[in-house]
């Protein structure tokens, strides 16, 4: 395919930074229109993606246009479904960020739009794409660790929203911190250690920050066996802190050896009898870890970015982030929020709510 694709990006806001590098390092291959209705936005705007980005308030019109291939949705958690839905009717492939959707009945509505358009969806669960978190990953499948036995997974913020921000709306947002971030850590935990089984959550709001929970804790227990406890904290200062806690932290335990990954740290491994095929350590220190040569050449949304258009333009491409997949991490996020309501363990998956 030698033609440029044009991409319309729905949406300027604050993830576009994440979102603008993986595009212009693809302007060869590539051209954008953005949509944003907020007329201040503009500005950086260009400054994220050239001065003579074409720019429109109404993402209608770029849904209107026969020249755009495909779409990347940034907007809001409540407009995911309802873009993504009308992008696929006007024949669009479809790249939306995380989190997919509000919830299971509306993932559900996008699969089947986008299935009945016959146009692919792609969710941009960043954290599969990002190195760091691949040699994790490729840790966990080597079977160096034996058997595994126990995941914990944290997220650590300070998050203060503006007033009038849509984050601080529940039913805008689709719940707290957990369907917000931590699903992050959910969609990740699935890709390392495969389904969960049950799940059971307790959850914390500060109601002058936003109306879901900003804290959070969700134990489950995989179909594999092992157990997995996943945390967010979005009221402390964490990596922001001279000194302070790490952003995000994944740390797996097996029979035969432990890994993690922490923030601006990087990724390591021990393996308890230090008889390893692809590590080597310096046993001189008792109970010491390697760190994995990792090679970061691209942020995870610039990889994701970069497989999207390659499946886009017919070529290989590593997709990990499908609308089927990714709607199973909402699954998992809705049960954790029915198991708080309930005050019980949810079994997966979900059933409907009487």
């Amino acid at each position: 395919m030698s033609a440029k694709l044009k991409i319309g990006i729905l949406g300027g806001g604050g993830i576009l930074t994440a979102h603008a590098p993986g595009y212009t390092r693809l302007a060869h291959l590539c051209e954008v229109v953005v949509a944003e209705t907020d007329a201040s936005r503009h500005s950086e705007i260009r400054r994220l993606l050239g001065e003579d980005v074409a720019i429109v308030e109404d993402y209608t019109e770029i849904l209107a246009d026969k020249d755009v291939d495909a779409v990347d949705i940034l907007l809001p958690h409540y407009l995911h479904a309802p873009a993504a839905i009308a992008a696929a009717e006007a024949g669009k492939h479809v790249l939306i960020e995380k989190v997919m959707a509000r919830n299971v009945e509306e993932c559900d509505l996008m699969i089947r739009a986008c299935e009945n358009a016959g146009v692919s969806l792609t969710v941009c669960h960043d954290r599969r794409y990002d190195a760091d978190w691949q040699a994790l990953k490729q840790v966990v499948d080597s079977g160096e660790l034996g058997d595994i036995l126990f995941w914990k997974l944290e997220h650590n913020q300070n998050v203060v929203f503006p007033e009038r921000s849509w984050v601080r709306s529940k039913e805008m947002l689709g719940g707290g911190a957990i369907m917000s971030c931590l699903t992050h850590q959910i969609d990740s935990l699935r890709w390392y250690e495969g389904e969960v089984d049950q799940v059971t959550c307790m959850t914390k709001t500060e109601p002058d920050r936003m109306e879901g929970e900003s804290i959070g804790a969700v134990l489950a227990k995989m179909r594999s066996g092992a157990l997995a406890l996943l945390s967010i904290n979005w009221y402390t200062q964490s990596h922001q802190a001279p000194d302070g806690l790490w952003y995000e932290f994944n740390h797996v335990t097996g029979t035969k050896g432990e890994a993690y990954f922490m923030s601006g740290k990087g990724t390591y491994v021990k393996i308890h009898d230090g008889s390893s095929k692809q590590f080597r350590y310096d046993l001189k220190g008792e109970g010491s870890f390697v760190k994995v040569d990792v090679k970061k050449e691209l942020t995870g949304h610039q990889r994701c970015i970069e497989q999207w258009v390659k499946s886009l333009r017919g070529e290989q491409a590593e997709i990990l982030t499908d609308g089927t997949d990714s709607r199973q991490t909402v699954e998992v996020a809705e049960a954790a929020y029915r198991a708080e309501e309930t005050k019980a363990v949810v079994s997966l998956p979900l059933q409907p709510a009487r």
